[in-house]
């Protein structure tokens, strides 16, 4: 079942999308669509896990009574022995005037094949497909598909990935099915569907032909509440991002544990940038 899509992917290292704001019954009523779905044809319905929306100003809403959190931890999304780089979350930079709340790993392969795979237990709620060069240009001259894919625990964290290439069996057939590749990067609701922690998600990233950094974006966001470090919706419009997702950003290694320890020790793709989140 598809949704309302919304242009909400947030910034990029290729470049920023607006936002487009709903108004909250508008979305209220599209998530109350996903409360309930038929177990079997004739059937009895079964409750749908909890998901979560944003209210399109300053807040996202649980469509149900969200469970507890408890000691939230998540599962790096690739080994770190296949990595050489990465990029912290919340990097600003004034003189070029961008901020881009989530982070990003790189892999070593040349080819930027390596596996992908899910942080956290919980359901895939949405994604995009759109087409994108290695100038990060849409629709350019030697552009390929990339995938962004949302996932959501419950308790009210969202994980997402963007730039995805290949992706695996079960997640391209949803895409098929029920996210066409598209002009932008805007995203499209779907029935929750179940992922599990460590699942593969995709085995390469980024486009065919880029240089080095070949990376994924990695963003983590506490749908609960506003994080310390949000800004203005006027000083996020003019750094290229907006409070959906850039206000609810954390440091993400700080949940991994000693590996990620092990990630804020490789190399920083960009050291020019500071970061207000790590």
């Amino acid at each position: 079942m598809k949704l309302k899509r919304t242009l909400d992917r947030g910034s990029s290292r290729f470049g920023a999308a607006g936002l487009i704001a709903y108004p909250c019954s508008v979305l209220l009523a599209a998530t109350s669509v996903l409360a309930f779905a038929p177990a079997a044809e004739g059937g009895p319905r079964v409750k749908a896990p909890v998901t979560w929306s944003w209210n399109g100003k300053d807040a996202w809403l649980p469509s149900a009574k969200a469970p507890s959190c408890g000691n939230f931890r998540l599962q790096p999304p690739a080994q770190v022995a296949a990595l050489n780089g990465w990029l912290p979350p919340g990097r600003l930079n004034e003189t070029a005037k961008y901020y881009k709340a989530h982070g990003a790993l790189s892999f070593t392969d040349p080819s930027a094949k390596g596996t992908v795979s899910a942080a956290i237990d919980g359901y895939f709620v949405r994604g995009a497909a759109y087409r994108e060069n290695r100038e990060g240009q849409p629709n350019g001259p030697g552009s390929s598909v990339q995938y962004i894919v949302d996932i959501q625990h419950p308790c009210g964290f969202l994980v997402r990935y963007d730039h995805l290439r290949t992706l695996s069996p079960a997640l391209q057939r949803i895409f098929d099915r029920s996210i066409p590749v598209g002009e932008d990067s805007r995203t499209t609701n779907v029935k929750p569907v179940k992922i599990s922690k460590r699942q593969v998600l995709a085995t390469a990233v980024s486009v065919p032909d880029q240089p080095s950094p070949r990376q994924f974006d990695f963003g983590v966001y506490d749908l609960r509440r506003q994080q310390q470090s949000s800004h203005s919706g006027e000083w996020l419009a003019d750094h290229g991002s907006g409070a959906e997702l850039a206000n609810f950003a954390v440091c993400w290694p700080r949940l991994m544990g000693s590996t990620g320890v092990q990630i804020e020790a490789l190399p920083n793709i960009a050291p020019q940038d500071g970061t207000d989140i790590c």
